[in-house]
C-alpha cells in the first residue's frame, strides 16, 4: 500500500487527536485498512491510544490475547478457520500482534455466532455493551481505536440505509457515553478486489492517491478514499 499523502495523514492525525474512540468502517476482505492501521500504531500510541477494538466475537478474545502476546502458539480459531465474511484475514491477525507488541489491549466486541436477535439494532446495541464492558475493565482511561463494518460505524442516520438499522454500534457508544468524543471514518477503495462471501471487484471513479473527504451522505465523520484495494489473504479457505 502506498503511503498516505502528507495532508491526508495530518487530517487523520488531527481527527485522532480530537477523539476518544476512533472507529474505522471497514468494507471487509481487503488488505489496505489493516496495513494502514498497523502503520498508524506509533502515531496513535503517542496520542494516548492503548486499545484496539475489533468486530470479533468476545469469546475469541482470550485466545487472541494469548497468541498475540506470544504466550500461546495456536492461532485463534477465528483466523485458523476463517468465515466467509472476510474478517478473519492474515492482515488483521498481523495487526493484532503488532498492537499487542506495543502494549495495546485487544478488545473483541462482536456477539457470538449463534446469538439470535430480532433485528440489526439489537445486535449493534449488544456490541456496544460488549465494548463498554471490556473498555471499562481493561483500560478505563486510554483512547480506543476500533474497526467494524461500514454500516455499524455510522454516527448519523441516513436515508440511504434502512431505518431499521439505526441506532448503529457507533451511535450507541456515543449516546451512552456523552462525555467522550466518538469519531468515525468510512474507508472507500476505488478499484481492485475484496472478499466477502466471494471475491468482488470494485468499480468507482479512479483517483491517483488517497483523499480525505467529509462524509455526510452515509453518516460518518469523514471518509478516507483509497485508490486501490488488494484482496485479503487467509490461513485457510474461508468456509464458516
Amino acid at each position: 500500500m502506498q503511503p498516505l499523502p502528507g495532508e491526508v495523514h495530518q487530517a487523520l492525525y488531527h481527527l485522532a487527536q480530537q477523539s476518544d474512540c476512533l472507529l474505522f468502517g471497514d468494507m471487509r476482505g481487503a488488505q489496505e485498512l489493516a496495513l494502514l492501521l498497523a502503520d498508524l500504531l506509533g502515531d496513535l500510541t503517542a496520542l494516548g491510544y492503548e486499545a484496539l477494538a475489533v468486530e470479533i466475537p468476545r469469546s475469541e478474545r482470550e485466545s487472541i490475547i494469548r497468541w498475540a502476546s506470544g504466550t500461546a502458539e495456536a492461532v485463534p480459531r477465528f483466523f485458523a478457520q476463517p468465515g466467509r465474511d472476510g474478517r478473519g484475514s492474515e492482515q488483521v491477525l498481523a495487526l493484532l500482534r503488532q498492537a499487542a507488541q506495543k502494549g495495546w489491549q485487544i478488545l473483541c466486541f462482536d456477539t457470538e455466532d449463534n446469538a439470535r436477535f430480532t433485528d440489526w439494532r439489537e445486535r449493534d446495541s449488544a456490541m456496544a455493551d460488549n465494548l463498554a464492558a471490556q473498555w471499562q475493565q481493561s483500560c478505563p482511561e486510554p483512547k480506543v481505536m476500533g474497526v467494524c463494518g461500514n454500516v455499524h460505524s455510522r454516527l448519523e442516520p441516513t436515508l440511504v440505509i434502512d431505518a431499521g438499522m439505526w441506532p448503529s454500534f457507533a451511535a450507541c457508544i456515543q449516546q451512552r457515553n456523552p462525555q467522550i468524543v466518538v469519531r468515525t471514518v468510512r474507508v472507500v477503495c476505488h478499484s481492485g478486489f475484496c472478499f466477502n462471501e466471494t471475491v468482488q471487484e470494485l468499480f468507482y471513479d479512479p483517483i491517483p492517491e488517497a483523499q480525505w473527504r467529509r462524509d455526510t451522505e452515509l453518516g460518518h465523520s469523514f471518509a478516507l478514499h483509497l485508490p486501490q484495494s488488494t484482496v485479503a489473504t487467509y490461513l485457510a479457505p474461508p468456509t464458516r
